[in-house]
């Protein structure tokens, strides 16, 4: 089932190995998706953030912007 997750999370090691579940970039989060059989999926940080943002939208939260906002900049500005 090459390209559809994993059933145990990734290590560190590992998880750097997975293309980005949505844009193909090297992977530095994963995310476990419930929906498809508990598989995680890797995901690369601009990628991450979107999914973040999204998120707490659905779930309606009202500090939404300046959390994103915070989450962006520390996972896309270099170190």
């Amino acid at each position: 089932m090459k390209g559809r997750g994993s059933r145990a999370a990734y290590t560190e090691r590992g998880i750097r190995r997975v293309p980005c579940a949505r844009c193909g970039d090297p992977s530095q989060q994963q995310w476990n998706i419930c929906a498809d059989g508990n598989r995680y999926r890797g995901m690369c940080n601009a990628c991450d953030v979107l999914l973040n943002d999204m998120v707490l939208k659905f779930v309606r939260d009202p500090k939404r912007a300046a959390k994103v906002a915070r989450y962006r900049r520390k996972m896309l500005e270099e170190p």
